[in-house]
């Protein structure tokens, strides 16, 4: 479930949001041909373009600036981002109109999440290496979404809440926790949907939503969602595996996506794939775990 959707799915349940599209006011300030416009699939049904641009939720302003800067300057040839679009009144007063921003749209197909996953593994490690040495940035602080709270699940020692069955598999995650010694850097927290492919072009990521952990993390994600949600072999996680801190990785990892589930849980609000979450990674859980012990 997309970050967006999940904040506005715990506030507006009955997700009226999504028949209402971009505000009148952001389509003029980006240059939008408004005539134009058309719903893009994925992203929970609230991302438009017209066919040039592409406008989307912004769910945490500072964040949203913060990835816009970043992209605004991109100077790898390795991977494509999408190039921000400031309003009409320029960067000076920020990169959002009413909670929308906007980018060009970037050329390129959804690789697939099972057949290209050693192209998306290329994409993600190329994005890391292009942001690597990028300080923290201070939103992070501040940042209070339901993923926000599974990255402070997985290495703050946040309390989890829930229903007992998804409490259950987070204990026992829990108790398995060592330190991790890799340095920390700014990470893709979803990186296994958001890799575009196309012929004679490098790859490009896009939907950064960004934490700042070892680099090995965004990997450790992308193969525990493979695995749970797309039908990937239990063996990727070790076809995958990326230095010594990797199997502390991995629980990190399930711990982040748990978080959140918990939440939704805890408010009656999960959908999607989020209803059979906990029965899909059980057994991800406990292979883990075995690789942890036979270590």
């Amino acid at each position: 479930m997309d970050r967006a959707a999940g904040v506005r799915l715990l506030q507006e349940p009955d997700w009226a949001w999504r028949r209402r599209g971009p505000t009148a006011s952001a389509v003029d300030a980006f240059g939008v041909r408004g005539g134009s416009l058309r719903r893009l699939p994925g992203g929970a049904g609230h991302v438009w373009t017209d066919g040039r641009l592409v406008l989307k939720p912004v769910g945490c302003v500072p964040e949203h600036t913060w990835v816009c800067e970043v992209y605004a300057a991109w100077t790898s040839d390795e991977v494509r981002v999408p190039r921000p679009v400031a309003p009409a009144a320029g960067p000076g007063a920020g990169w959002s109109v009413e909670g929308w921003g906007a980018h060009v749209f970037l050329p390129g197909r959804d690789a697939d999440q099972s057949r290209d996953l050693a192209r998306i593994r290329e994409a993600s490690d190329a994005f890391h290496r292009a942001v690597a040495d990028l300080p923290r940035p201070a939103f992070m602080d501040r940042r209070d979404d339901p993923w926000a709270f599974g990255d402070r699940l997985a290495w703050e020692g946040a309390e989890p809440e829930g229903d007992p069955a998804t409490l259950a598999l987070i204990a026992r995650l829990r108790a398995a926790l060592s330190p991790v010694r890799g340095p920390d850097q700014p990470i893709h927290g979803d990186v296994l949907p958001n890799v575009l492919v196309a012929d004679r072009l490098t790859p490009a990521v896009i939907d950064w939503p960004p934490y700042f952990r070892p680099a090995g993390t965004a990997i450790a994600v992308a193969v525990t969602d493979a695995v749970t949600f797309r039908g990937a072999p239990l063996s990727l996680l070790e076809e995958w595996k990326s230095g010594p801190d990797w199997d502390q990785l991995l629980i990190r990892a399930l711990l982040y996506r748990l978080g959140p589930t918990g939440i939704f849980a805890a408010r009656n609000r999960l959908m999607g794939s989020l209803v059979t979450h906990v029965e899909r990674v059980r057994p991800v859980v406990d292979a883990v775990l075995a690789r942890l012990q036979a270590g």
